[in-house]
């Protein structure tokens, strides 16, 4: 039998609601391989310690923080998701390491293209691993078991197009508690506290709705459902609140001098630019 058949079906594959699996099962990041070396100046050896809701009691390479839930073929097929969050975490973190929180340099304008379309699959990515490994919990540490719909795998897939009220977003009112922006004035972000995801959950089942995940500084909701109404809503345990849809770009600007992250989207949806000004 071939690796990889359209109509194989591997029972331990999250992506597996259309067949088009492998029959080997490989291990999947919790959060790419390729942002834990480039936060660990690609240390051979390092050693990393989950949190205890990974159940893992001691601290591991890099390469064993993984996963089984992802079949080679799916797995493989995701490639360009975790090259736009590489891209996005490089140039933030390469300027932050150089602005030193104000003891550093600026620079000159800059700016980097990441595909919006990969950076958002990336994101959803994230958050199935999570919930397909059993990882996420309340706030009593107890495990809670999230399904996955398959219409979040046809998306994830890039099987489907995503409606214009779901998906990516980041924050439009700096009032947002939930939501970090400023990827350059803590040095936790280029160190120990650069990557966080926590779930959005529909209870009755408990189904994934989304969720926000923070890399180098700057959170991103992620939602699979029409969030328009939430958007509006002011209560402080609202996350939405204000929230931007997928951006054109995210700029960062300081004494007139810009650093921008452009994104590149292929759906037919508006776009606009989010600018942050700093102060030193």
């Amino acid at each position: 039998m071939p690796d990889t058949d359209s109509s194989y079906v591997h029972p331990k594959c999250y992506a597996n609601t259309r067949g088009g699996c492998s029959t080997t099962i490989s291990g999947e990041h919790y959060i790419s391989h390729a942002l834990i070396r480039l936060y660990t100046f690609d240390d051979p050896g390092v050693r990393i310690q989950p949190t205890p809701n990974y159940r893992i009691p001691v601290g591991i390479q890099p390469r064993r923080f993984v996963a089984n839930v992802l079949c080679t073929a799916h797995n493989n097929g995701l490639s360009d998701a975790d090259g736009a969050a590489l891209a996005f975490a490089t140039f933030l973190r390469s300027i932050a390491l150089r602005y030193m929180n104000g003891a550093g340099t600026w620079g000159e304008p800059d700016e980097v293209e990441v595909s919006g379309d990969d950076f958002q699959r990336w994101v959803l990515k994230l958050l199935i691993t999570h919930a397909a490994a059993d990882v996420f919990t309340e706030r009593n540490g107890e495990r809670v078991t999230t399904l996955v719909s398959d219409e979040a795998i046809d998306l994830l897939l890039d099987r489907a197009g995503w409606p214009s009220t779901w998906g990516l977003g980041v924050t439009g009112d700096l009032s947002n508690a939930h939501l970090s922006f400023d990827p350059f004035t803590r040095i936790e972000t280029v160190t120990s506290d650069w990557w966080s995801a926590a779930p959005l959950i529909k209870h009755d089942p408990k189904l994934l709705f989304g969720g926000v995940v923070d890399l180098a500084g700057v959170s991103f909701t992620l939602c699979l459902f029409n969030q328009s109404e939430a958007l509006l809503h002011d209560d402080e345990i609202n996350p939405l609140h204000r929230v931007t849809q997928r951006p054109s770009s995210l700029s960062w600007v300081l004494n007139g001098v810009p650093k921008t992250v452009r994104f590149r989207w292929s759906d037919p949806w508006e776009h606009v630019p989010v600018t942050f000004t700093m102060q030193r």
